[in-house]
């Protein structure tokens, strides 16, 4: 029977019992369970990153598995493990979310030959870890479901996807900012926009709250704290509103980001973005140990 290694990080998410049961009930394959607790988000990066590398030689393959996501089935895991084939060392899969409605990156899962370089990563884009592996990297659309994500956030919880997702943004850490990142994050908050104003998830209110507090320079911070960090702030702007009719929620159109990150940065940020889309068209051997798939 495959062996797993299934990490978690926590800090407070309502869904996390869930997670333990789903990662319990999983089937054709050994897991075994560690949680990671109430660490900053860097930190605890590192932390999973190093745990796969010493525990890689006594496991088949290694998991990330927030404690906001589940399992939707005891079948998921053997759904996803199924897709490693012809050299495959990585799948990331989508996972549904609630907060936004829509498939949203990702579950992480790893093959025993990869190697974290966990001091690599960066303080804002914590799974940005440089990995050696000798084969190839599938990503995967996938229109079954197997992971669930955000499915019963707590309004805090909610807040803090929106704070994290808008820092992604904004990128203050970033003289230039990385443009596909700004807009795919943009688009993320203006979807919980949507699903608030449709009254399909009327948290998801409180994540255009945490997003617009980042818009105005409320939170300035270049990488994510420890949770709590932000707890005071929200508890004395919960109540507010003023977001909700915001235009920048509204449109998904990349002509409203130069209004939310600066049309300076906007515009060093295109240039940087058309030279590296330039790179990959010339020198397309670099990329090409990852493949992309839909289900």
């Amino acid at each position: 029977m495959l062996r797993v290694l299934v990490v978690t990080l926590y800090s407070g998410e309502n869904e996390f019992e869930e997670c333990l049961n789903s990662v319990r009930s999983q089937v054709g394959a050994k897991c075994d369970h560690k949680v990671i607790k109430n660490l900053p988000k860097h930190e605890a990066h590192q932390k999973l990153y190093k745990l796969f590398n010493d525990s890689r030689q006594s496991y088949d393959f290694m998991v990330k598995l927030d404690a906001d996501m589940a399992f939707a089935t005891e079948k998921s895991l053997t759904n996803l493990l199924e897709f490693f084939d012809d050299g495959i060392d990585v799948v990331s899969a989508t996972v549904l979310d609630g907060l936004t409605g829509m498939d949203m990156d990702a579950i992480h899962i790893y093959t025993n030959r990869c190697f974290f370089h966990y001091d690599s990563g960066d303080p804002l884009f914590t799974d940005q870890v440089k990995i050696e592996f000798p084969g190839r990297k599938l990503k995967i659309v996938d229109h079954d479901h197997n992971v669930m994500h955000a499915f019963d956030p707590s309004e805090f919880q909610s807040f803090m996807f929106g704070v994290h997702r808008a820092m992604k943004v904004m990128q203050h850490g970033f003289m230039v900012p990385k443009l596909n990142y700004s807009s795919h994050q943009r688009k993320i908050i203006s979807r919980c926009f949507s699903r608030y104003k449709s009254g399909d998830f009327d948290v998801s209110k409180y994540a255009i709250l945490g997003a617009g507090l980042v818009y105005d320079g409320v939170i300035k911070d270049s990488a994510l704290y420890a949770k709590d960090d932000y707890r005071a702030l929200f508890e004395d702007r919960k109540g507010e509103s003023k977001y909700l009719d915001d235009k920048r929620f509204k449109s998904e159109n990349l002509l409203t980001l130069p209004s939310i990150i600066g049309t300076s940065r906007f515009t060093l940020a295109a240039f940087s973005y058309a030279f590296r889309r330039m790179k990959m068209i010339i020198l397309p051997d670099r990329w090409a140990n990852c493949t992309s798939r839909n289900l």
